[in-house]
């Protein structure tokens, strides 16, 4: 944990260092940094369905049962799953690429949502998190299973990472 929390404060946008850390914490079974650690990360990918799941359990181990039921019901609800699979940074660019797959998602009583099309803005940020630059990215209406690559670049100097909201 001390190893990823170094890397997530050095970096407090590494996607990669705060999933690893939330999962060390999930695993030490520290509710409170789980909790902390798993809503930064759900703020960089709020669509990522395995970064809300941490958010839930996070509540859960804090014992604020309230919250994981609402964080259980929003995952229930969500349209698709985005997940990154790439991000390169370059001199005066960078390059991120990933994969939004449709969900069959619900209500919290199982009526089915239909899918619907969603557009991300997908914002990338210099080493203090100031946006560089941004790209909307529109993804159409995916049934359950069916994918849709994302691939965006952006042009700028100073690009290390990266984070996407529902627009």
């Amino acid at each position: 944990a001390e190893a990823f929390a170094k890397v997530a404060q050095a970096e407090p946008y590494n996607r990669d260092a705060l999933f690893n850390l939330a999962n060390t914490y999930l695993a030490l079974k520290d509710g409170p940094k789980l909790l902390a650690t798993a809503q930064r990360l759900s703020a960089i990918e709020p669509m990522n369905e395995n970064s809300l799941k941490l958010v839930g359990e996070g509540y859960k181990q804090a014992k604020q049962v309230d919250e994981a039921v609402k964080i259980a019901e929003k995952v229930l609800a969500l349209p698709m799953d985005v997940r990154v699979t790439e991000f390169s940074p370059g001199a005066n660019n960078a390059t991120l690429t990933g994969t939004a797959t449709g969900r069959a998602a619900q209500t919290p009583a199982g009526k089915p949502i239909p899918p619907a099309p969603v557009t991300l803005v997908v914002e990338f940020l210099d080493a203090k998190g100031a946006v560089v630059g941004s790209q909307d990215v529109a993804v159409p209406a995916l049934e359950a299973g069916k994918s849709q690559e994302i691939k965006v670049t952006a042009q700028g100097g100073g690009i290390a990472a990266w984070r996407y909201k529902q627009k």
